[in-house]
């Protein structure tokens, strides 16, 4: 059964994420997306994200074996620097594609 890691990340950070995920071999591709966080640390927000209540970031989502997770994790953690990146790992029940030329989804 693959998973899906799902990473927040800052827009300060996103070009550097987008070049780290398309320099891994094992990543045959992923998904972003613009989104609005909300948090009680307050003290990681602009002065004018305070005053929104949100901060804009960007939501990567990678479909990886689970035995790719410790690598893939490894191989991300320098975008971060002294930052903390707040991600989570789904279990995907099924995955395949949907088309005329598409192969049957497989199932475990």
């Amino acid at each position: 059964m693959d998973e899906l890691l799902v990473i927040m990340v800052p827009r300060e950070l996103h070009d550097e994420m987008v070049d780290v995920l398309m320099s891994l071999p094992d990543v045959s591709g992923f998904t972003v997306a613009a989104v609005s966080g909300f948090s009680r640390e307050h003290s990681r927000l602009s002065l004018a994200e305070q005053v929104e209540g949100s901060r804009r970031i960007s939501r990567f989502e990678v479909l990886h074996a689970p035995t790719q997770r410790p690598s893939l994790l490894t191989a991300l953690a320098p975008v971060a620097g002294r930052d903390r990146l707040r991600y989570w790992v789904q279990p995907v029940l099924e995955c395949g594609y949907i088309g005329s030329d598409a192969a049957k989804p497989a199932l475990e």
